[in-house]
């Protein structure tokens, strides 16, 4: 460090002694020599140069001076850092190497107070495992006592236990034998009154389809006097041909079994049907136009059960798979 500093201060000077030498040759004014008398203008200047050159040594010499103090304060004040820093952590080392010793000591305590309570511990189990010994012996003692108590009463509740399973066993055999003849008169009185309630359930089943085949033929021959007369007025006017006027027949039985609904006006459905050769509906199936509709129209053709057909063969066989669109009367 002392060699580097040494080295800086001789280059400095150095410098400034070449910068002074170049400052009196650059301050010649060699054309005032010739028109002046060379004595009085190489005194006047170099007076004057020296003069400058003096001041600006002495302000560079000065900042020097000012640049060293300032670099030594820097140093001063950088050391004086470092020995605080080096203070603190000698503090901080010895407060940790403290800390370290107190929680060193502390566990120390803390693991003889630990065996010392391990060696109480030890020492009061000891002393319960003796005195439950104790116990256990006294238990074994008087539990063979009871044992042979016990065995006694035993004895004696077997003796009584079984006088009272033959007097039970007796009373549930007659018991069973009672509930087993009730049984037999219940189930024979609830076969019978199974056998009535479905002999009149069957009768009541034929009298219903009787009813509904009357129902049924009654409608027919209501629609057949009913679409006679309807034909017979408009046979001078127009004449319908027998596929509409069964077609309008089947409509109108239709109708009779539809349950129809006010959401339903101005909607239409396509069924597509067959009958067998005697009118009975086989299948009536959706084939176009308003799904639900369609459902209604088809739980009332299956309702229906038979649809009026033509008589003739060759008009009759149309009728056997057919589609017929339906519009509710609303």
């Amino acid at each position: 460090m002392k060699n580097s500093t040494t080295f800086i201060a001789f280059v400095t000077a150095l410098a400034l002694h070449l910068i002074i030498g170049a400052v009196i040759l650059l301050g010649m004014d060699f054309k005032l020599l010739k028109d002046k008398p060379k004595e009085e203008v190489v005194i006047i200047n170099a007076s004057v140069v020296n003069q400058k050159l003096f001041d600006d040594l002495a302000k560079q010499k000065a900042q020097q001076e000012a640049d060293k103090l300032a670099a030594a304060k820097r140093k001063a004040d950088q050391i004086r850092k470092e020995k605080a820093r080096v203070q603190r952590e000698k503090k901080l080392a010895e407060k940790q190497r403290k800390e370290i010793e107190t929680k060193r000591i502390q566990a120390e305590k803390a693991e003889v107070a630990r065996k010392k309570k391990e060696e109480e511990r030890i020492l009061f189990e000891e002393i319960v495992a003796a005195k439950a010994l104790r116990a256990k012996k006294a238990a074994e003692e008087a539990k063979k006592v009871a044992e042979v108590e016990r065995k006694k009463q035993e004895a004696e509740r077997v003796k009584q236990q079984q006088a009272e399973t033959k007097r039970i066993e007796a009373e549930k055999v007659a018991a069973a034998k009672a509930l087993k003849e009730k049984q037999a008169k219940e189930a024979k009185l609830k076969a019978e009154k199974e056998a009535k309630l479905k002999a009149e359930k069957v009768r009541q089943q034929k009298a219903a389809a009787e009813a509904e085949r009357l129902r049924q033929a009654e409608l027919d021959k209501q629609m057949e006097a009913e679409f006679a007369d309807a034909f017979s007025n408009a046979q001078s006017s127009k004449q319908l041909s027998e596929i509409a006027r069964y077609k309008a027949l089947i409509q109108d039985k239709i109708s009779r079994n539809w349950q129809v609904e006010p959401s339903m006006k101005g909607k239409t459905c396509t069924l597509a049907i067959r009958l067998a050769p005697d009118g009975l509906v086989l299948t009536a199936n959706h084939s176009k136009g308003d799904q639900k509709l369609c459902d209604s129209a088809k739980r009332a053709t299956l309702r229906a059960k038979t649809l009026p057909i033509p008589k003739d063969p060759e008009i009759a066989v149309q009728f056997r798979d057919f589609d017929i669109t339906l519009e509710p009367d609303l």
